[in-house]
Parts: structure tokens; C-alpha cells; sequence
């Protein structure tokens, strides 16, 4: 049985990952267009929240994701698989800080300084997990209730919420792999990023009460 108190820094814990991942894109574009990006060769830092590593704006792309990562590694969660989840979501988010994707001409990178080749492939396999374990985490776990929990009609419509939601995630994610296969202006990654995490964003926001409209009434 999960205290009040544990109940209470969940939905904090929520409400906040869904704030860093609603103003991640905003905040790492933004920032991007401010600043001198001209330490790079004809720079692509625009292409995705992750090439966002090679702009001025690259601490708030490493600082949202490692902020969630904590949270998520923090996250107390109502079961066994709650927890899984967001542990599996904390150490993606971390190894995508840690092997960066590449840039052109740009031969070594990341923390253990290396190849882009070999670095940008364990920083897509991150990515995958991250937003897969997204995907599970709010089509499945946030639609489940309580043994015995009598289904509210706020509650159904919060589930259908999630499903789309999740959904959309799993659309976009496909929609990824399209646009690597099949040669999709760069640009596309970071349409396909936004929406995922705008998606997972309105999801953790709704489950932690952030939108009083979808609450259960107060009898």
C-alpha cells in the first residue's frame, strides 16, 4: 500500500516529466537559434533534439534528459512494473546523453570519446528503448485500475487519452524508421521526436491531475 505521502511526490515527480518533456523541444530549438552554432562545418544541429548536442544549446538538451532521467530513476511507481519501466526510461535517457549521434565532420564524440559511427548506433538503440518503454508505460500501465476499482467515466475517457497518446508514439516511431530507410529530409527526426514527446508530455500530464477537467468529480 503506497502512502499518501509517496502518492503525493508521484504526481510531482509526473507533472514535472511532463513539463521537461513538453519545453524540451521548444527550449533546445529555441536556445539553438539564439546563439553562435558556427563551431561546426555546415551545421545540422536542427535535424533532431539530439544533434541539438552540437549547438550552443546543447547543455539544455543534456540537462532536461538527465533531469528526467533522474526522476525517472527515482520514481517509486504503484508495482513491480511501474518501476521497471522507468528505470529502463532513466538509463535510455542517460544513454543517449552519453553516446551522442554524429555530425559531419565530426570523427570522435561523446564521453568515452568514441567513433561517431559506433556511438550513434548505441545512441539509436537508446532512443528506441526510451520511447518503446514510453509507449508501454502509458497505453498499458496508466490504463490499468486498482483490484476491485470501480471504472470512473473521467477515468475511461483519461484511458482513451493514454491509448491515443501511446499510440502516437508507436505511428511516429514507425514513422522514423521510414524516414532513415527511406531517405526523409533530415529534418523529419526532429518532427518525429517532437510529437513523441509531446504525446508521452500530455499523457504524464493528465495522469498526475494537471488538467482538472479530466479528474474523477470529488464526491
Amino acid at each position: 500500500m503506497i502512502s499518501t505521502e509517496k502518492k503525493e511526490l508521484m504526481v510531482f515527480q509526473k507533472r514535472i516529466l511532463g513539463l521537461l518533456g513538453f519545453f524540451l523541444v521548444p527550449c533546445a530549438i529555441g536556445f539553438g537559434l539564439l546563439g553562435d552554432n558556427s563551431a561546426i562545418e555546415n551545421p545540422k544541429w536542427w535535424y533532431s533534439i539530439s544533434m541539438t548536442y552540437y549547438a550552443n544549446s546543447q547543455i539544455c538538451m543534456i540537462g532536461v534528459l538527465f533531469s528526467m532521467a533522474v526522476l525517472f530513476l527515482s520514481y517509486v511507481g504503484y508495482n513491480t512494473s511501474d518501476k521497471i519501466l522507468t528505470i529502463i526510461s532513466g538509463l535510455s535517457a542517460l544513454g543517449i546523453i552519453v553516446f551522442p549521434c554524429g555530425h559531419d565532420g565530426i570523427e570522435i564524440t561523446g564521453l568515452w570519446g568514441l567513433p561517431c559511427e559506433t556511438s550513434f548506433k548505441i545512441h539509436c538503440v537508446c532512443a528506441s528503448v526510451m520511447f518503446v518503454s514510453f509507449a508501454i508505460m502509458v497505453g498499458y500501465n496508466f490504463t490499468r485500475s486498482g483490484n476491485g476499482e470501480q471504472m470512473t467515466d473521467e477515468k475511461k475517457l483519461r484511458n482513451k487519452i493514454y491509448q491515443i497518446c501511446a499510440s502516437v508514439i508507436v505511428v511516429f516511431m514507425v514513422n522514423q524508421v521510414l524516414a532513415a530507410c527511406c531517405g526523409y529530409p533530415g529534418y523529419w527526426t526532429l518532427i518525429n521526436e517532437a510529437i513523441m514527446l509531446w504525446a508521452f508530455s500530455f499523457a504524464w500530464l493528465v495522469k498526475a491531475e494537471f488538467f482538472t477537467k479530466f479528474n474523477d468529480k470529488k464526491l
